[in-house]
């Protein structure tokens, strides 16, 4: 009995000091709490978008605006006048498109270690718009028979000094929320991931879902795809 509460005990301070184990625990414990279903309407989006506090840029606290370089002026110029959002710990794991949950389309930067270690609140921009334009290549690619869900999100908002960090463009449209990148896996069902999945999503952003309203970034060669909201066509090949 008592080696199986020291089991606990260290399996707990394990948890609470490992930002990604707990990451994944509090992702089951929600889960376990919550009625989280899978997000299928633009409406319910909009939703799950309205019930987190907005804020603007001159309520943000010093610290944070240092911090992310957001109050640099080559920055704050493109930034200030967008709405932020106030993100708990909780928030984190809400489906907000399809099974794809809210802290996929945010930068896991230091803030985002603390909200999950300390349960912290984290700022993000969010653009209604990147949400829908996902959810309607979700749509079409079911609609034409492939898996929905062949693809993985690897960012969504990215605050400047987090994108300096990682070589994002100097005026990436990350930076305003109006973006999302991905990497394509097998989304034709065969057992493989290749070029001939990625063809698939190019096509449909294409023509479909971004057309000549936003940015298709193509990097031949890899897996990984960007597109934006920018409201104007843009296509690129390199990073």
């Amino acid at each position: 009995m008592i080696s199986l509460i020291l089991i606990l005990i260290l399996l707990l301070i394990t948890i609470n000091l490992n930002w990604q184990i707990k990451d994944q625990f509090l992702e089951f414990k929600y889960d376990l709490q919550n009625e989280n279903l899978e997000v299928t309407s633009k409406s319910t989006i909009d939703k799950i978008l309205s019930e987190l506090e907005k804020k603007n840029f001159k309520s943000l606290d010093p610290d944070y605006l240092e911090y992310t370089k957001s109050d640099n002026t080559k920055y704050k110029n493109l930034i200030q006048d967008l709405d932020y959002y106030k993100i708990q710990q909780a928030d984190l794991n809400k489906k907000v498109v399809g099974h794809f949950r809210l802290k996929a389309f945010i930068c896991k930067d230091e803030y985002y270690k603390e909200c999950i270690l300390s349960n912290k609140n984290i700022h993000s921009i969010l653009n209604p718009k990147i949400f829908h334009k996902t959810l309607e290549l979700m749509n079409e690619l079911e609609k034409l028979g492939y898996d929905k869900y062949g693809f993985s999100i690897v960012n969504g908002h990215r605050h400047p000094s987090y994108n300096e960090r990682i070589g994002g463009a100097k005026l990436s449209r990350h930076i305003k929320g109006e973006a999302v990148d991905i990497v394509v896996n097998d989304i034709n069902k065969d057992g493989y991931s290749d070029k001939s999945d990625k063809d698939i999503i190019l096509d449909i952003l294409e023509h479909k879902v971004i057309k000549n309203q936003g940015g298709i970034g193509l990097y031949p060669g890899t897996g990984n795809v960007h597109y934006d909201v920018r409201g104007k066509r843009a296509r690129w090949n390199s990073y």
